[in-house]
């Protein structure tokens, strides 16, 4: 079974690691430092406080019992009470002392067991050689000396076994508080060894995986800052890098494909604007012989009046080709820009022709460039669109329009067939056509004035001039 290998992928991660092992060394290095210092802290106090009084305590322990055994000897050899003082004040003072080393090691098994085993070896001297001794030698009798030697040798032992004990016991915590101190520093020169290893990792990582990617990845985008877009941006290093370079690639991917783009909109264009160009040249030529047709068609018509039907009809057409390929070329007019009063009666005209198949002819006379006011317009387009739905009756239908311009007013003329009702139709229109009855037409005229209206021949929305000899339509 392989176990995986946990590896940093990104910057992030990296520069935790490494933050967090400095702060495990200097965490361990603490933790250590701050053990052995309360250590070495309550080690020293013991030893001040416990060890070293009962060192003292032991010690006047055991000059006691032997100032009680050289009283006990002297009152026994000289029979003299000056020499039972030592032995009161060394029993008082073995007392105190054996209260005090209670005190002291009361919480330590081996002295506590030590410290009974004296006990039972003073109270057996005194018990049964010091006191029987003395009250012997106080009544006159004689007192061996080998019982008292060997109890007494016994106590001393024990003596020398708690003082050897507590003197272990100090030396233990001496040894105890400098291994302390010696485990700390060691620890802490482990742990300094230690954050240096790291910090020459840590910087040898974060050049390696930082400053080289970093400054490779700057050389990069400057190359194409600089213009070169098809230098391609690698993407390489800790993820945070890889993802910078990832998206720094698309971005000069994106950039390339727009460029190239633009350059590919801007040639069609330039083949439009060129296009564009000969449309409308061509489309100029197209609509001035368009409307030279139109002028001598209406001067033929002019001259024989027979054909003037034909030719109304014939320069309808060629007005309405006229507005359709004005409208390719140029485009529609723009939004809320009113259409000229010829366009507007074509419109009516040709919505006629859609509805029924056949239209009248339609004849402009008068001041053909001019452009009458908007209301005019409206009502005039209004009033032939009724007359023309009037004459349509069954077998029959208007003829011909006529709409002469001149320079007080706008007159409209309707000739229709002279089928019964037409009269009685064209004349209900609405007031002010005046209606004519011929041998086998009807004629209705309409007439308008034209207040204000501006001097002849001024245009707003000029038509190409005709020829100085041509009739005007």
């Amino acid at each position: 079974m392989t176990i995986p290998r946990f590896r940093p992928r990104t910057l992030r991660w990296r520069v935790i690691l490494l933050v967090g092992g400095f702060l495990l060394l200097l965490l361990t290095t603490a933790t250590v430092a701050t053990v052995a210092r309360f250590h070495v802290s309550d080690v020293g106090s013991r030893v001040r406080e416990v060890l070293r009084p009962a060192q003292i305590a032991t010690a006047g322990l055991g000059r006691a019992y032997v100032d009680m055994e050289t009283g006990e000897r002297g009152f026994q050899l000289t029979r003299d009470p000056e020499f039972l003082k030592p032995y009161d004040s060394g029993r008082e003072a073995a007392a105190a002392a054996r209260d005090r080393l209670g005190q002291l090691l009361g919480d330590d098994p081996g002295s506590v067991a030590i410290l009974a085993d004296i006990d039972a070896a003073g109270e057996a001297w005194r018990t049964r050689v010091a006191e029987p001794g003395i009250a012997l030698a106080g009544r006159g009798g004689a007192v061996t000396n080998e019982p008292s030697t060997a109890l007494f040798d016994t106590l001393r032992t024990r003596l020398g076994s708690l003082e050897n004990h507590v003197n272990a016991l100090v030396a233990a915590g001496l040894a105890s508080s400098s291994g302390a101190s010696t485990t700390a520093n060691v620890t802490t020169a482990v742990c300094v060894g230690l954050a240096l290893v790291l910090g020459l990792v840590a910087a040898f990582l974060v050049r390696r995986s930082l400053v080289v990617p970093l400054d490779r990845l700057v050389s990069q985008v400057r190359e194409v800052s600089g213009g070169e877009l098809h230098r391609e941006v690698e993407a390489s290093g800790p993820g945070e890098l890889a993802e910078l370079g990832t998206a720094v690639e698309a971005m000069r991917v994106r950039i390339l494909s727009e460029t190239e783009q633009v350059a590919a909109s801007a040639h069609r264009i330039a083949r439009l604007e060129e296009t564009d160009r000969i449309a409308r040249s061509l489309g100029d030529t197209a609509i001035r012989r368009l409307y030279g047709i139109t002028l001598d068609l209406q001067s033929a018509a002019a001259r024989f009046p027979r054909s003037g039907p034909v030719m109304a009809t014939a320069i309808t057409g060629i007005d309405r080709t006229i507005s359709a390929l004005r409208t390719s070329v140029y485009g529609s007019a723009p939004a809320g820009t009113p259409a000229t009063l010829r366009a507007q009666v074509s419109e009516v005209v040709g919505e006629l022709e859609t509805t029924r198949g056949a239209a009248p002819g339609l004849l402009f006379t008068g001041h053909l460039s001019a452009e009458p006011p908007v209301d005019v317009v409206a009502e005039l387009v209004q009033v032939l669109r009724e007359l023309l739905h009037a004459a349509t009756v069954p077998g029959g239908g208007a003829e011909e329009a006529e709409l002469a311009l001149a320079d007080a007013a706008i007159t409209l003329r309707v000739v229709a067939a002279g089928r019964p009702g037409v009269r009685e139709a064209l004349a209900g229109v609405r007031e002010g056509v005046v209606v004519r009855v011929g041998p086998d037409r009807v004629t209705a005229e309409w007439r308008r004035p034209l207040p204000g209206s501006g001097p002849p021949g001024k245009p707003v929305h000029p038509s190409p001039p005709a020829p100085p000899d041509a009739p005007r339509r």
